[in-house]
């Protein structure tokens, strides 16, 4: 019984840490203030300024529908998702309206 509890901890130690790598580095989320091809920036609740690189590597999306840089407006709300460098590895962006 122990020697199982003992392998069941030695599991969790060495899985916990690549789990947490797998998420990345996090998120940003806030109004578009500004943009180009090369970053966003926004402004999060708190009143923070936050610029977050973007690159050939990073997807984008309008609710669950794939979308493109093309997308982005200033005063759109979104949620980037960071790569382990802190660079945008997703954009997600509102759903389109509907008409």
């Amino acid at each position: 019984m122990r020697r199982n509890l003992l392998a069941t901890l030695a599991l969790l130690l060495l899985l916990v840490p690549t789990l947490a790598a797998a998420h990345g580095g996090g998120h940003a989320m806030g109004t578009i203030t500004a943009f180009d091809a090369d970053h966003i920036e926004l402004k999060t609740q708190d009143g923070k300024n936050v610029s977050v690189k973007l690159g050939a590597e990073t997807k984008y999306f309008r609710g669950s529908d794939k979308a493109s840089a093309a997308d982005l407006a200033v005063g759109l709300r979104c949620m980037v998702h960071l790569a382990a460098d802190k660079s945008a590895a997703e954009v997600h962006l509102p759903a389109a309206p509907k008409t």
